[in-house]
């Protein structure tokens, strides 16, 4: 999700628009160069932190409820946690890492979950940059139409990825439908070697597929060619000549298609396609909304150096891996992925930076123990927003996606978008996402919601007595980023707009 939309917004431009953008990134820039360097060499762990009865670094399959997370365990078995992971396993191994050199590179371990046993299952994966780790997320939903399965957003597709799903595949049929739901890169780069491993299944992808510096036939990346890979087309297009498979009508499988939208819709729109399973009542987004669970995802903790870097308060804080230092790392490891700097941190001088990071105790857990930021005495109250008024979490647009992109095109693709969503699907009851916490109890009110929060109110028709005392009231209580974290992206913005790179954003 930042990843891509990061790319997007520094793609290679005319020199004169560069200046501006150059100097309002260069405190960022010096931070990268200074934090960014090849993965350590991995050494062989046989004993590390146990995130939770039945971990492993092989395979790990879950049940758990809507409601259910994983505990964080209250300290880890034995120091030797500060130790890197080791060499991957033959099973964990994603040789295509250099496509997209992002963490955790080579090692891609695989965790799955029952969502709903013998229905839905999400299979989770880590990414990330700088130490920011991050879930990302394959859901695959059993059909009773046909036998067979779907999957939305696939991941790296590892020896464990492909043994998890060849399980499910013994019970209810190969995989049928592949759909790559976005066309952004963290996502789209693993559905080429994906479908190869499964011959027989259509592939669908999100339309405004694009890449840089040229654009290439999917084909050339990887995808399969010929009647297996399809655009997937409006619910409404009727002369595209790529329909919905009538499974997808028998089984009660919808979607909506949110752009492509951009300034330049050849190279790097925007554009997500979410699917409503109706049986299930159950939405998958890829990047749209996230809820951001208040203890660490089981598989970020699974190797938790990078909690640890981010639990300290400066760079010479002593190092701590208790159970509450591992949750204010994940604290701090979010507000990262989602603003890229918030309030909660004062920068430091470079030359003070590199300073500290020489009598830092985390030198051994890489990055040279660069922390080149101090976390502010309240800094968590940057999170506890995004765990809306009483903590119980709740849906949210991504604020990458909300100031750099969505807020461009509101009255003319997101708000019918979100819109249409709620009147289709009103008796949702949860929701997927391709990253951080799923599943998320939500119906299409919350989902309505979670943008009225974002973006105010929606456009009302004249004589709409219903919307416009609907927008009196206000959307419900819930998370909702403070305008303090939202500064540095709408810096960003107000920069791209200047320079002409994108459309001003749109106030309703």
């Amino acid at each position: 999700m930042a990843v891509a939309a990061w790319l997007r917004a520094t793609r290679p431009r005319p020199p004169w628009r560069r200046v501006r953008w150059a100097s309002t990134q260069l405190c960022w820039a010096a931070a990268v160069v200074l934090l960014l360097q090849v993965p350590p060499s991995w050494r062989e762990r046989t004993e590390g932190f146990a995130a939770s009865p039945g971990r492993s670094t092989r395979s790990v399959a879950v049940s758990r409820s809507a409601e259910g997370s994983v505990a964080v365990a209250e300290k880890p078995a034995k120091e030797d946690w500060r130790n890197p992971p080791g060499d991957p396993s033959d099973d964990q191994r994603w040789a295509l890492w250099p496509a997209l050199p992002i963490a955790p590179y080579e090692r891609r371990v695989t965790m799955r979950y029952d969502i709903i046993p013998g229905e839905l299952w999400s299979f989770e994966q880590k990414q990330g940059i700088l130490y920011i780790h991050v879930p990302i997320r394959m859901t695959v939903y059993r059909m009773q139409s046909r036998r067979g399965l779907f999957v939305y957003a696939p991941v790296a597709p590892t020896k464990e990825c492909l043994r998890l799903l060849r399980e499910l595949e013994e019970q209810y049929g190969e995989v049928a439908y592949i759909v790559l739901p976005t066309v952004a890169v963290e996502h789209k780069y693993f559905v080429g070697p994906f479908s190869q491993a499964f011959p027989k299944a259509e592939v669908w992808v999100c339309p405004g597929q694009f890449s840089v510096p040229f654009q290439l036939p999917l084909q050339l990346l990887g995808f399969p060619g010929g009647d297996r890979l399809r655009i997937l087309p409006s619910p409404s297009d009727t002369k595209s000549g790529h329909q919905m498979p009538e499974s997808w009508k028998e089984e009660g499988l919808d979607y909506r298609i949110l752009g492509p939208i951009g300034k330049d819709l050849n190279n790097g729109p925007f554009a997500e396609v979410v699917f409503y399973l109706r049986r299930l009542k159950t939405m998958l987004v890829t990047d749209l909304v996230v809820s951001v669970p208040a203890e660490p995802p089981a598989i970020v903790l699974e190797e938790p150096r990078a909690l640890a870097f981010h639990a300290r308060d400066n760079a010479l804080a002593p190092l701590d891996a208790s159970r509450e230092a591992l949750i204010r790392g994940w604290g701090r490891v979010a507000l990262f992925a989602l603003f890229f700097q918030s309030s909660a941190i004062n920068v430091e001088p470079v030359s003070k930076a590199i300073d500290d990071a020489s009598k830092s105790e985390a030198k051994d857990l890489g990055w040279a123990g660069l922390l080149p930021w101090n976390f502010r005495s309240d800094w968590k109250k940057s999170f506890d927003a995004l765990r809306g008024p009483i903590g119980g979490g709740g849906l949210f647009v991504a604020p990458i996606l909300s100031e750099l992109i969505l807020n461009r095109y509101l009255s003319s693709d997101v708000w019918p978008f979100v819109e249409d969503v709620t009147r289709s699907w009103g008796d949702m009851e949860r929701v997927v996402p391709a990253h951080f916490e799923a599943p998320v109890n939500a119906g299409a009110q919350d989902w309505r919601d979670a943008f009225r929060r974002a973006f105010g109110n929606p456009p009302v028709a004249e004589g709409d007595v219903l919307g416009s005392i609907a927008n009196f009231l206000g959307p419900r209580p819930g998370p909702q980023p403070l305008a303090a974290d939202l500064q540095y992206l709408r810096n960003i913005s107000r920069s791209l707009t200047e320079a002409g790179i994108t459309d001003p954003p749109e106030n309703l």
